[in-house]
């Protein structure tokens, strides 16, 4: 006999379309797969009268309370932002009712507390959706590498980012025009700061960090760095260099901190996250059984999103108890070790000041492994000097550029991108 299980939907935006159809378009493969039969029940939304294809009117509500105490088994909360999503999950666990979301901002914010409170009342929160779309990266850090300690993991977290550089890196194009095309695109938004400044992936880098070394991270911990200086010129520079340029996030565990990282940096063109292309992600774990394992695959859109919210809906129904979260400890968070090697792009009134610039770089002791000047190529451009240094501190690069921004060389904003291993 099949299992019957009753979903009140919270939001009816792209993803919730997108699971409205997933779940009428698939309702008999999912009950021969799994064996559970699922209803929606009622589905609020802030507007009856707007046109939603394919759902039917008659589960529309905007009253919150309709769809929480309409005999729901589950609750799906697809509203986005702080509030009153957080208020309508509470209320749903408190409830001894389950929820999945798919909220990242709220999860990076106050998500360790909610999986303690769903815990504490013995059900479960799905929130496979919030991080990589349809990767299904959540649930195998929470239960397919169950019997690994996680040492590290790093990923391309966001799709807008990675649409840029990728056009970027094979059309030549610069920053503004590749952004105009992943807004035509749908893959960034009218206003894209929330992706392009790196705060979007520190907020999923903070939920995989919580989930993969079980411990609270302070909300503050993960300071995002984003791609809007880099500039064509850069991108070819690494490609001659034998690098890609890619935004990546980064957690590791040493000893009892977890160094976090989010920015672009310069990865070698054998990378298992090199080639990671357009508005793909990726997350690269290393466990100490398994070693290392890329997870790849559409990042956002409606039906990945809806394909992630689904099947935390479906292993929920298959598995009605809560699980154990964690010890619930505190961990201190550090920032990335950024020691190693460093690509530096200085703009500059005149090509000469490659000089200058190395031998500031020396008598701080970072080391020169490459360095050119590159001309502009009209009146009214602007010349640089690009240096690829060999390994050193990241306090003395830091010196460095105090010291070539005292010294009046440059006539613009310098950039300097970590060289990864």
């Amino acid at each position: 006999m099949n299992r019957k299980l009753k979903i009140g939907l919270l939001g009816c935006g792209t993803v919730g379309r997108g699971l409205v159809e997933l779940v009428g378009r698939n309702e008999a493969l999912i009950r021969q797969r799994s064996g559970v039969e699922l209803r929606i029940t009622k589905i609020l939304v802030r507007d009856l009268d707007k046109e939603r294809h394919g759902v039917d009117h008659t589960l529309l509500t905007t009253q919150p309370d309709k769809v929480l105490n309409n005999g729901c088994d589950l609750v799906v909360e697809l509203v986005g932002g702080i509030e009153p999503a957080r208020s309508f999950i509470e209320r749903s666990l408190g409830r001894g009712k389950h929820v999945v979301t798919a909220n990242k901002a709220l999860l990076a914010l106050d998500g360790f507390r909610l999986m303690k409170t769903a815990e504490l009342q013995k059900v479960r929160l799905g929130f496979e959706a919030s991080v990589c779309g349809g990767i299904p990266i959540v649930r195998a850090l929470r239960d397919g590498l169950v019997g690994n300690n996680i040492q590290r993991l790093s990923g391309i977290l966001n799709g807008t980012c990675n649409y840029i550089l990728t056009r970027m890196t094979e059309d030549g194009v610069e920053f503004e025009d590749a952004l105009r095309e992943a807004q035509a695109k749908g893959f960034a938004e009218a206003d894209p700061t929330l992706d392009i400044d790196g705060h979007d992936a520190a907020q999923k880098l903070k939920i995989l960090t919580e989930l993969a070394f079980s411990a609270q991270v302070d909300a503050d911990a993960v300071q995002g760095e984003g791609i809007r200086d880099i500039a064509a010129g850069d991108v070819q520079a690494a490609r001659e260099l034998g690098f890609v340029i890619k935004h990546v996030a980064t957690a590791e565990l040493s000893e009892e901190a977890v160094s976090l990282g989010c920015a672009p940096v310069l990865l070698p063109m054998s990378h298992q996250l090199a080639g990671i292309r357009d508005e793909n992600n990726a997350v690269l774990v290393r466990g100490d059984a398994v070693g290392e394992m890329l997870f790849s695959g559409k990042g956002a859109g409606s039906l990945p999103s809806a394909s992630a919210v689904l099947s935390d809906v479906v292993d929920i129904a298959c598995h009605r108890g809560g699980f154990s979260l964690s010890p619930g400890c505190r961990v201190k968070a550090t920032t990335r070790d950024c020691d190693g090697r460093q690509y530096l792009r200085f703009t500059v009134s005149d090509p000469s000041a490659i000089g200058p610039i190395t031998t500031i770089l020396e008598r701080n002791r970072v080391g020169v492994a490459r360095a050119a000047a590159v001309w502009a190529r009209s009146d009214s451009g602007k010349h640089q000097v690009r240096v690829l240094t060999q390994g050193c501190s990241l306090r003395a690069v830091e010196a460095s550029l105090r010291d070539i921004a005292g010294s009046g060389l440059e006539s613009g904003k310098s950039i300097a991108l970590r060289v990864a291993d």
